[in-house]
């Protein structure tokens, strides 16, 4: 296959697929049909069975569970979070925390983080730029929460792209999170909970085909040897286009296993792999028209990049090793090992600087600017954990302590040619390619080879110490306290190979975090909280970053300590209705009360701790079952974010670059009768503004997204779906590039998703 060929549409390749992606697909289906012989088949695919049937299907007497997390009756409702540092239900955290289970990642037709995160509010989507990563970028309360990724309670670095066929359920602790999390989590922090064995054996497969040429496959298949031991395997594999974008590709495979190994009612051991492979042809949407202050659309589906040179691959290897022990009813201790690496690897053409000066718009053109990334993250962590609960003067201690230890580097790639920021001010210019608006040449030759001509490396060491106490004074009245001590040091290094010449620069600094939250309980189904939390933003703390107004590490900022934020928040949870439907609201404030200011430019450049910045916000959630048939998600955000201090004059009273003032999400099922059901979800944003530390004037409208979906079970093994994502086929826009020459990324249009799910 040429190489214009392979970055083209899959109507426009040859028949033959790529036989390493064919060996990949048929080895992972030959490993998960392995597994069927024997097994009790039981359907555990989240949209076989209705949501709200307390029974699943049962064959040979067991019972398949659904989530382990989530009320049994309405799996909308998720009633705890799977980290070890929360001993308490959702409904006694005196936190807000929204859980994102399976059965909604099913019913909103989701397929990748993005894709789920889209649609939740308070969540607004960032992109990729020249001096950040493009991959998985969101803003939670108002900050950038890109490297506050976790997997199972680990921090899960390098900016990429990140899928769901493996998630049981996505966690988002809201507010300054440091405590639990380590250095960031500003606006909170975002755990990916993995698919674990458990005690039933079942193998289920999921099969789409949708518009846009959407091919996809996923396979879960959970077997037990015996009454000690279970293995589960999850697969998946995907092709599709993009609605709305010609020319534009998502391709990928993935494949996840885990073991779980119990020989006595003490003693745990579990591991586990995780693999992702993606290929894609990346896409930044459209240019910004600075006069008419409006995104440039001509035609919704013209893509400006260049099919010889545009790429991007990902890949992630994820080893995790736990043990857990039971040393006593009230004392419990376990410890996790975790290797990783991934990459991170695009040229992508960011549609910049149209020329609009002349009197015909057919004859407008804008440059393909060629951003590019060539990144691998390694990294490795150590955690242990120690859970002892015991009565104390006079109430019920379970505390939680333990050690971190992480390591981390990122090593990326810089290519002649293509634009790229190295860090202290070091710009690679590129070669561009220039495009009319009205009808960009895909097909522009690009006769440049890939020659490496710089080398950046990122490295972080960071060591930390943390204590959390639980303390029910009687039933109406608990205590939530807790101190983190953080070690933290980076060395950035830039290597320029033509000369040899190297740069480099650290910042080592530590920092102490603590939360505190008082829960007190009218009624044992409600709760009435009042929560205090702190988080710090050292330098650099943004690895993927080489700027540092995107919060890398440059000598301007290598000798100053962390930013520190602090968080107020007042709220209520409610279980009613039987207590299958949560509903809870909450009011809060952060405030960073030493953000990071640049005065002046260039050489006479001063980066101080001078600033100050304020989220006021208010949200309100509803979760789980209005009825046995009616069942409900969604809720509503308000933030006002803005900088309330700063020695640049202009920036004081200045509004959040990027942020929706204003967001809302409601999806809704209706089990119809036991085998048919009907849903659909409204999802809102107000506008969004660009800008650079604060926002300025260009901006992306407000929008509303409606979906559609359906399914019926034909009988015990087989349940047929559909989605249908944006109906109206609404024109609207993810993320606005921030800079002198904005563009803006294209959301994507309508799509319809036909779904078979079997258990084989």
């Amino acid at each position: 296959m040429s190489m214009i060929e392979a970055a083209q549409p899959r109507g426009m390749r040859s028949a033959v697929k790529t036989p390493r992606s064919l060996r990949q697909a048929a080895v992972l289906t030959v490993a998960m049909a392995a597994m069927a012989p024997g097994m009790a088949l039981a359907d555990d695919a989240a949209a076989a069975a209705p949501v709200n049937e307390v029974e699943s299907v049962v064959v040979t007497g067991q019972r398949v569970t659904a989530s382990p997390y989530a009320d049994p009756v309405a799996p909308y409702k998720v009633d705890r979070l799977a980290t070890a540092k929360f001993t308490e239900d959702l409904l006694n955290v005196p936190k807000a925390i929204t859980v994102i289970p399976k059965e909604v990642i099913a019913d909103t037709g989701a397929f990748t983080f993005r894709d789920l995160m889209r649609t939740q509010p308070g969540v607004t989507l960032g992109t990729g730029e020249g001096g950040n990563a493009f991959g998985d970028r969101f803003f939670v309360r108002g900050f950038d929460t890109r490297n506050d990724i976790y997997v199972d309670g680990v921090r899960d670095p390098g900016v990429g792209s990140r899928e769901i066929f493996a998630v049981e359920q996505v966690e988002v602790l809201k507010g300054p999170s440091s405590t639990f999390g380590g250095r960031g989590t500003t606006g909170g922090a975002i755990s990916l909970v993995s698919k674990q064995p458990n005690h039933h054996n079942f193998l289920a497969a999921s099969l789409v085909n949708g518009t846009d040429e959407t091919r996809r496959v996923t396979l879960d298949g959970n077997k037990t040897f015996g009454d000690t031991l279970s293995v589960r395997v999850n697969g998946m594999y995907h092709d599709s286009e993009v609605a709305g974008r010609n020319f534009v590709f998502n391709d990928r495979w993935g494949v996840s296993a885990a073991l779980l190994y119990q020989p006595n009612d003490k003693l745990t051991v579990s591991a586990d792999y995780y693999h992702l492979t993606t290929d894609e042809l990346p896409d930044w949407g459209v240019s910004y028209n600075v006069i008419a202050n409006e995104p440039l659309v001509f035609d919704r589906d013209l893509w400006y990049g260049v099919l010889e040179r545009d790429y991007r691959k990902t890949w992630a290897d994820i080893y995790t090793g736990k043990v857990a022990y039971e040393i006593s009813d009230d004392l419990k201790v376990q410890t996790l090992f975790r290797y990783g690496q991934t990459l991170n690897s695009y040229v992508a053409s960011a549609p910049e600087a149209p020329v609009l000066t002349n009197a015909n718009p057919l004859l407008w053109t804008l440059r393909a600017n060629p951003k590019q990334r060539d990144a691998v993250t390694s990294y490795w962590a150590h955690q242990t954990d120690l859970t002892w609960s015991v009565d104390a003067l006079g109430a019920r201690h379970t505390f939680v302590a333990g050690y971190e230890i992480d390591e981390e580097e990122v090593r990326n790639k810089q290519y002649a040619n293509l634009s790229a920021e190295l860090g202290g001010g070091v710009i690679v210019q590129p070669t561009t390619i220039t495009h009319l608006v009205s009808a960009p040449n895909p097909l522009a030759p690009w006769p440049f080879p890939r020659a490496a001509s710089a080398i950046r490396k990122t490295k972080v060491d960071s060591k930390s110490l943390y204590f959390v106490d639980t303390i029910k004074l009687n039933d109406q009245w608990q205590i939530m306290g807790g101190l983190r001590y953080d070690k933290y040091e980076i060395t950035l290094e830039n290597l320029t190979l033509a000369t040899a010449a190297r740069t480099s620069v650290s910042n080592s600094t530590d920092f102490i975090n603590g939360t505190l939250g008082i829960v007190f309980k009218p009624v044992p189904n409600a709760s009435i909280y009042a929560g205090f939390g702190t988080s710090s933003n050292p330098s650099g703390e943004q690895l993927d970053a080489a700027a540092a107004d995107y919060g890398g590490l440059v000598a301007g900022n290598a000798a100053l300590g962390a930013e520190k934020n602090r968080a107020y928040e007042l709220g209520v949870k409610w279980n009613v209705l039987d207590e299958h439907l949560n509903l809870t609201a909450a009011a809060f404030r952060i405030d960073k009360i030493n953000a990071r200011v640049q005065v002046g430019a260039g050489a006479a450049a001063v980066i101080g701790l001078d600033g100050d910045q304020r989220v006021d916000g208010f949200e309100v959630t509803a979760n789980g079952n209005i009825t046995p048939q009616w069942s409900v998600f969604g809720g509503a955000t308000y933030l006002d974010a803005k900088t309330i201090g700063s020695p640049v004059a202009t920036q004081v009273g200045a509004a959040f670059p990027n942020i929706a003032k204003r967001s809302f999400t409601m999806l809704s099922r209706y089990q119809i009768t036991e085998a048919l059901h009907l849903g659909g979800s409204a999802n809102y944003n107000s506008a969004k503004y660009g800008g650079t530390v604060v926002a300025g004037t260009t901006h992306v409208p407000d929008y509303w997204r409606f979906d559609l979906f359906a399914g019926y079970r034909i009988n015990d093994k087989i349940s047929a779906s559909v989605n249908v994502l944006n109906i109206t086929d609404k024109l609207y826009y993810d993320a606005l590039y921030r800079s002198g020459t904005p563009f803006t990324y294209m959301a994507p249009g309508r799509s319809v998703l036909f779904r078979l799910d079997v258990t084989l």
